[in-house]
């Protein structure tokens, strides 16, 4: 039977991005609760400076939506402006529900496939998908995003970066329309909706959204179009986006962070943060260009190579998707740059920088051999996109494998920790990484910065300790390395224990209870 519309090609890519939504449901199962997801199950604490502050003692868990509301209230009064994210990351922990959380994502992986794709090629851009288009965002959603495990697999990681970035995202769509439309319109109270929540939720990224619907909006202006849906947009956005950054959390958080905190490094040994002495001087620049700026350019390379076979194939190059492709890797390199002006810049706070990538990719994309195929370009252009296959499937398979390791490790942790009495301290191994996958998958997978805050320290009184603690009923928490660990040795037993313990976690992960 053949429906109207839908045909081969169509239903192929369809299932192309059924095959990925499965992928990113398997990896999202095997990375487990970790890090802040700990904190923020818990009322924010703003009389003792959060949650994320050492020697906190008393903790309650958010159990309903009043006292969710509480904490964010807090939240935004003595700590941050980030309600949006942060209210959806404490409704998600307050559920408890980690296979929730997981098919959730998965959509939410799913939904980034189809705006970039949009984004790329227009309103009406699914109804040309295709298998090999498919999985080229496939791959670019994966190879792409910056610190993809933080982004957008970590619970707390992902309420922050991937699922904000969806309303930046799908609030700046309209105005993309309307570049490649003049007539294009859309709804006003639906636009000023999206420009609120795309401004109210995170600094780079709301940034960015602003900047670039403002542009737009000149541009469509000085050309004497209807701009009324834009200028909604706009307004809402700069109201959110207000409300974001002139929290009272902000000032008291920085305060605070100078005063008491020993965040802030003393040296240049963070690639995401300077010293207090260096804001703003040259050597802060210079530190967050080499290791933020240039840092998210190399990532989104491989979605770089449908536009540099788009600009080899003068054949096929059109005026306006030529204009439209470096509007886009424009507004991709907008996000870091706005990031230079801050004196933070983790490189997952750029995230909204792959998706621009992405579209740009989209919308240079062709999917088949459009010449001879024995000519230069045109094999290079099949070996690239089969190089960059490969690369995506390899480094696929050690991010979950690697994490599938971390995920029996800290259920390890769990068993002690549920097992040590109220009034006792639970001693835990602290949590290793295989070198052999880390050193393939690198920030695919949950590398050693955020091993940082899962490992639980020897202090007792560190956040992520108390929180633990707190969670799983121990009064304490206390973390030993593990003597004569194979992760951490080079001889040649050890080296084959690297491969071969996190396969045997990955078979207990998946296969050694069905049930889970």
């Amino acid at each position: 039977m053949k429906f109207k519309g839908f045909s081969k090609s169509k239903a192929a890519g369809v299932l192309g991005l059924l095959a990925f939504g499965g992928l990113m449901y398997i990896m999202n199962r095997a990375v487990p609760k970790i890090a802040d997801d700990y904190p923020f199950s818990f009322i924010w604490d703003g009389k003792n400076h959060g949650n994320l502050t050492a020697g906190k003692k008393r903790y309650r868990r958010v159990k309903n939506l009043k006292e969710l509301v509480y904490s964010q209230a807090t939240h935004y009064m003595t700590w941050s402006g980030r309600i949006i994210g942060e209210s959806m990351n404490q409704a998600v922990l307050m559920k408890d529900d980690k296979k929730l959380y997981d098919i959730l994502n998965t959509g939410v992986s799913l939904l980034w496939l189809l705006l970039c794709v949009r984004g790329g090629r227009g309103r009406k851009a699914l109804s040309g998908l295709t298998l090999p288009l498919a999985a080229l965002m496939g791959a670019g959603y994966f190879l792409s995003t910056p610190h993809f495990a933080a982004t957008s697999m970590w619970t707390t990681g992902a309420m922050n970066y991937s699922w904000p970035g969806i309303f930046q995202y799908a609030y700046l769509l309209p105005y993309a329309f309307k570049y490649r439309d003049p007539e294009y319109t859309s709804n006003r109270a639906l636009m000023a909706l999206m420009g609120f929540l795309a401004g109210w939720s995170n600094e780079a990224g709301g940034g960015a959204a602003l900047a670039l619907s403002a542009a737009a909006t000149l541009r469509s202006m000085k050309r004497g179009e209807d701009t009324g849906f834009m200028i909604c947009g706009l307004a809402a956005a700069f109201a959110g986006y207000a409300l974001l950054m002139l929290a009272p959390g902000n000032f008291r958080r920085y305060k605070w962070e100078i005063e008491f905190s020993d965040v802030i490094p003393e040296d240049l040994s963070d690639p995401g943060i300077v010293p207090l002495k260096y804001n703003y001087t040259p050597v802060m620049f210079k530190h967050h260009f080499k290791n933020g700026f240039l840092s998210t350019l190399k990532g989104t390379l491989p979605m770089q190579l449908p536009v540099l076979f788009y600009f080899l194939n003068n054949k096929e190059m059109n005026s306006d998707t030529t204009r439209y492709i470096l509007l886009l890797e424009g507004a991709a390199l907008l996000v870091p740059s706005v990031l230079m002006l801050s004196p933070q810049f983790p490189v997952r706070a750029a995230f909204l920088s792959g998706p621009f990538v992405m579209s740009a990719a989209a919308a240079a994309f062709e999917g088949r051999v459009t010449g001879d195929p024995a000519s230069p370009v045109e094999a290079v252009k099949i070996l690239s996109y089969t190089a960059l296959g490969v690369s995506a499937a390899v480094r696929y398979a050690a991010a979950l494998i690697a994490d599938a390791d971390l995920y029996m490790q800290t259920r390890e942790q769990e068993r002690i920790m549920l097992k040590t009495p109220e009034n006792e301290t639970a001693h835990i191994p602290e949590i290793m990484i295989s070198p052999f996958y880390l050193k393939i998958a690198g920030d695919r997978t949950i590398d050693e910065y955020i091993k940082w805050y899962i490992g639980y320290e020897e202090n007792p009184d560190g956040p992520y300790n108390r929180s633990a603690a707190a969670y799983y009923g121990a009064k304490e928490v206390v973390a030993y390395e593990p003597e004569d660990h194979p992760y951490k040795k080079k001889d040649k037993a050890s080296l084959k224990e690297q491969i071969l313990r996190p396969l045997r976690s990955f078979i207990k992960r998946f296969f050694g209870d069905l049930r889970e």
